[in-house]
């Protein structure tokens, strides 16, 4: 797995925030995380020494008509938990700070975003593949849409067994021109050394694509200032340009794009060393071209003395603290209305992440059909349903998100979606890793998974669409905090720690064993002893193909010992014992055997399909 930082930059304070300025010394906290649909608060505060959740409030995200202001779906996010703590927070749509000796306010204020949708971002110059797949490692843990677009010159000059007349080269760059019109991108990154093919002339080529697409905005842009029309979200006088070509052509850059773009210069991008340096720049571009132009920004910045942070950042932030501090691979899955993220941590800082924006359950479950096609989606269902429903689903959720599943049947086409969403994001996640690690923990969050109404589904969602191997324990954050305790631990590491043990890992799933191998169906899979805590013991026969619950409650633990067929490997090599030297957990749906197969196969018939859903289902108690 490929080890690096994605850090976002941070801002003074801004003038006029009232909040305290010793947050290690906190007796209480309010964090905000402010989604595409919904908008989650969280009240952090002292019990008995200890920093706990003590209420948390969630209203939809009012960044759009009617309201238009951010601040306005936090305010009533915070009234849900005013109403159930009796005590006030917001006095003129201002936070109350520092907390008063009544118990009213709180001593710090936090929040993170992913509303405003990602940065578009386009490449330019001498873009070959392996500076493309080092671009996409360097923002893949980013709210970013990346589209590559290798400078005319360049085209030419890699494809020596073609013939590229003038024509032709004046062909490309007239469409490169038409595809900069469609994609209306806020920032550009431009690479490439003098001595790859096309020379100085594809940085040359990439600037002027630019001056001409950006000039015709700013055209565009006046006319509208001029008529007093309103304006576009994200429409602006000029581009962000980022450089990380050849140095030498610095000055040049910055003389071409003076009147149409700023830019910021980083190292020349010849290596996975230089991956930071670009991921710091996107990241600062994403904040200044999307966050800081969400409605009520500014009266949001006002009320914390840190700057809001992307949400994306401060859940890498803590899935890389918990794998280094527990010693393990950890695995997190954020399924949200209009982003899917999964980042991976390994233990010795491998981290490997994915922010896959647009692919969501709200407004991205139309992408999710596009990319993953009707049939995938339908194959996890356990019933027969039309392409028509189908879409009319998707269009109903799209233009009303915030809506919930009214029955069984849309519960249950919502989550074949959420399937797809991440098993979408981990495929193109494994692009960028060289090694894939199993995962010893999975940690679960997101609305559709939080909000699930049986433990069961979430486990089934997660097993069917990660398909880990080996044994590894599921994890549900069942309140949604561990989106913001990354943007905590910035600034009040003891808290995020404390409320991490006590409130956001505590919705502990089960152990999963998943043999692996030459599984014939109809066979026995594995044996599986159980010894538990009090001299009970307990052996079950998996058969390959099935699923198996065994009883093993929250808080109740057990010795494990794994006797696998020949051909089935469960993470010791085929036909090897294994027996655990630590007893495992519990959790609230017990142990469980996924004897399925890796990869799991779905039956191409569709009764016996719907028949395996229904076992499947059924053994989890989903």
């Amino acid at each position: 797995m490929q080890a690096y930082s994605y850090l976002e930059g941070e801002q003074d304070p801004a003038e006029g925030t009232t909040q305290s300025n010793n947050p290690t010394s906190a007796n209480s906290l309010l964090v905000a995380d402010c989604g595409t649909v919904f908008t989650k608060v969280s009240l952090f505060g002292l019990v008995e020494g200890q920093y706990r959740l003590m209420a948390r409030g969630e209203a939809p995200t009012t960044t759009s008509a009617p309201q238009e202001d951010i601040t306005q779906g936090i305010i009533q996010a915070i009234n849900v938990i005013e109403y159930i703590t009796g005590r006030r927070f917001v006095d003129k749509q201002r936070i109350i700070s520092p907390e008063q000796e009544s118990g009213d306010g709180v001593d710090v204020f936090i929040a993170t975003v992913s509303a405003g949708g990602p940065l578009r971002m386009v490449v330019l110059g001498s873009v070959n593949s392996t500076l493309e797949a080092l671009v996409t490692q360097a923002v893949s843990g980013l709210y970013a849409e990346m589209q590559t677009l290798p400078s005319p010159s360049f085209v030419a000059a890699s494809s020596p067994g073609a013939s590229w007349t003038p024509e032709r080269i004046a062909q490309e760059w007239e469409r490169q021109i038409g595809v900069m019109r469609e994609l209306q991108p806020q920032a550009a990154l431009i690479v490439g050394m003098a001595d790859g093919p096309g020379g100085a002339s594809a940085l040359q080529e990439a600037c002027q694509i630019l001056v001409s697409v950006f000039r015709e905005r700013n055209d565009q842009y006046g006319a509208h200032v001029a008529a007093g029309a309103p304006l576009q979200n994200g429409s602006t006088k000029q581009c962000s340009v980022i450089y990380a070509g050849a140095p030498q052509y610095v000055d040049a850059v910055r003389r071409m794009l003076q009147d149409v773009a700023g830019v910021t210069r980083v190292d020349p991008l010849v290596s996975s060393a230089q991956l930071g340096a670009i991921s710091v720049a996107v990241g600062s571009l994403h904040e200044q071209n999307i966050i800081q132009r969400v409605p009520g920004y500014e009266r949001l910045r006002t009320w914390s003395s840190s700057a809001p942070g992307a949400t994306a950042t401060s859940l890498s932030s803590l899935v890389r603290f918990l794998a280094q501090h527990y010693a393990m691979n950890v695995t997190a899955v954020d399924v949200g209305g209009a982003t899917t993220t999964v980042m991976v941590a390994g233990e010795q800082g491998e981290f490997i992440p994915l922010v896959n924006s647009g692919l969501g359950v709200g407004p991205g479950l139309g992408a999710i059909l596009q990319q993953s096609g009707l049939q995938n989606v339908t194959r996890w269902l356990p019933f027969i349903v039309s392409e028509e429903e189908i879409r009319q689903f998707v269009l109903n959720r799209m233009v009303h998100p915030h809506i919930i599943p009214s029955s069984v049947r849309e519960l249950q086409i919502s989550q074949a979606f959420a399937r797809e969403a991440i098993r979408l994001t981990i495929d193109e996640a494994r692009k960028n890793a060289s090694d894939w690690a199993n995962a010893d923990l999975i940690l679960a969050t997101g609305g559709i998974l939080s909000h699930t109404p049986r433990y069961g589904q979430v486990a089934l969602m997660l097993l069917d669409s990660l398909q880990p191997r080996g044994v590894t324990s599921l994890v549900l954050d069942k309140t949604m905090l561990i989106s913001q305790l990354g943007a905590v631990a910035a600034v009040a590491p003891v808290t995020a720690v404390q409320v991490n043990e006590n409130d956001a890992v505590t919705h502990r799933l089960g152990t999963c064993v998943i043999p692996f191998g030459g599984l014939q169906p109809g066979q026995l899979a594995v044996r599986v002893g159980v010894e538990y805590s009090n001299g009970r013991q307990l052996t079950v026969d998996v058969m390959a193909g099935s699923m198996e619950v065994i009883p093993l409650q929250l808080n109740e633990q057990a010795l494990l010992t794994l006797f696998p067929a020949p051909t089935v490997d469960v993470g010791l090599g085929p036909g090897e014992r294994a027996r655990a030297a630590e007893e495992i957990d519990g959790g609230l749906v017990g142990l469980i055997i996924d004897a399925r197969g890796r990869p799991l196969v779905l039956p191409d018939d569709e009764t016996e399909r719907q028949a395996r859903l229904l076992q499947w289902s059924q053994a989890l108690g989903a």
